[in-house]
């Protein structure tokens, strides 16, 4: 169902990126080269179409589990809900970085001994500057992904179409677009598997001629947010502190690993 929801974003052209928030996300972008990169999977569509990214094992789950563990369980789990949090006025300003690999990880490392962990908390953040870190956390995460497919692919993506339970919140489209330093596009169908399916009969059938007339006639955008400017350089900064803690602490997760094994 993966495959079928970027056709039913409306992703499947070339020049652009999907990325899937459930559970765990899928992150990707499509090309009309035969790109790869280390730590990503290839799709191959007809038309010379190929899909390159990847499943992280971050993103919805972690939400799940900071709210299990703040006590707040019940209290995030809607897009309006987790606004709410996030939006909270007691937010510092000056969350923590978080490294979202609570179960190992997938694209791009495939590593499973990785773990996680917040770098820099401090005796005034609360729940709400935990909660905006691990969003930052799988949005650097996606960044990683997303630099990678695009230098495989020769250039950045126009737009990125975002779907899945966490694109109904307002708030981590906001992060992701200004992390991503991409517009992130949501879409007015909910169930993008089965628009895609939906699509794909159809031009199998002949009921449409293809994939991209399908897209273009189907597929209805909603809301797209842009990067901001100042939000942008600020997400800059903090993500190179991100990539400066995992490769300092990637040691120290393998280490515990092998302690608990």
């Amino acid at each position: 169902d993966t495959w079928a929801s970027v056709l039913g974003l409306g992703a499947l052209r070339a020049g652009h990126g999907y990325n899937l928030s459930g559970t765990s996300e899928v992150l990707g972008v499509v090309a009309t080269a035969a790109a790869e990169a280390e730590g990503l999977l290839r799709v191959d569509w007809s038309g010379g179409l190929v899909q390159i990214g990847g499943p992280s094992l971050a993103g919805g789950d972690t939400l799940t589990w900071i709210a299990e563990i703040l006590g707040t369980a019940g209290q995030a789990q809607s897009g309006a809900d987790l606004s709410r949090l996030l939006d909270d006025p007691r937010v510092t300003g000056t969350a923590p970085i978080f490294l979202p690999y609570l179960r190992g990880e997938r694209t791009p490392y495939w590593d499973p001994a990785l773990r996680g962990a917040w770098v820099g908390l401090a005796r005034s953040h609360g729940p709400a500057d935990l909660a905006r870190a691990a969003l930052e956390g799988v949005a650097c995460l996606n960044r990683v992904v997303l630099e990678r497919a695009e230098h495989a692919a020769g250039g950045p993506v126009a737009e990125l179409r975002f779907g899945g339970g966490g694109a109904a919140s307002a708030t981590w489209c906001r992060i992701k677009a200004d992390m991503l330093g991409r517009p992130v596009v949501t879409t007015a169908c909910p169930d993008h598997g089965l628009l895609g399916a939906a699509l794909a009969a159809f031009v199998s059938t002949g009921a449409l001629p293809d994939l991209a007339t399908a897209q273009a006639r189907l597929v209805t955008p909603a809301s797209r947010f842009e990067p901001d400017k100042a939000a942008r350089e600020r997400a800059d900064r903090r993500f190179a502190l991100f990539r400066d803690a995992e490769a300092a602490l990637a040691p120290i997760g393998r280490a515990l690993a092998g302690l608990d094994g």
